[in-house]
């Protein structure tokens, strides 16, 4: 494959995770269409992964760096997805272990993201910021189930 081809598909890829993260929140009343579509979402995030982890190896120019932003925007929604396939909740003891390795993996690839924008030619430097806009949503979206989960009234 060329560089151009393996570029499209991370950026396909991206782009096909996140529409189907977003429609995850869309489907979150109805149980059974929730799980297929996260479902669906896990595999399409990791096949990104795996495809920007192998894309490293082959692209070589400063086009490196759109794979670069890319894991690290995907290893956050990896953490993410490991706590709810294993079933994180409020009444899981030493549940903020889980969202302070979150809070540190999204800081740093918040960081990572934001030197690779810099690094990025091209058309391709619209993905940095739309990887740093959906992790600033994972963040938002922790923060209110970290201080929800902490309220006494909950649970």
């Amino acid at each position: 494959m060329t560089e151009k081809q393996l570029l499209y598909v991370n950026l396909g890829g991206v782009i096909a995770f996140s529409l189907f993260m977003l429609l995850s929140f869309a489907t979150a009343e109805a149980e059974t269409a929730h799980r297929v579509i996260i479902v669906i979402s896990e595999v399409l995030g990791g096949l990104t992964l795996i495809s920007a982890i192998i894309s490293l190896s082959y692209i070589k120019s400063e086009q490196r760096f759109v794979p670069i932003s890319i894991i690290a925007f995907l290893i956050a929604w990896l953490i993410y997805a490991i706590g709810y396939e294993v079933g994180i909740d409020e009444t899981t003891k030493y549940s903020w272990i889980w969202f302070i390795s979150l809070y540190i993996i999204l800081f740093a690839g918040f960081y990572i993201i934001r030197n690779c924008y810099k690094k990025v030619l091209g058309y391709y430097k619209l993905l940095p910021p739309f990887l740093l806009f959906l992790n600033g949503m994972l963040f938002v979206f922790l923060l209110f189930i970290h201080i929800w989960w902490q309220l006494p009234f909950s649970g």
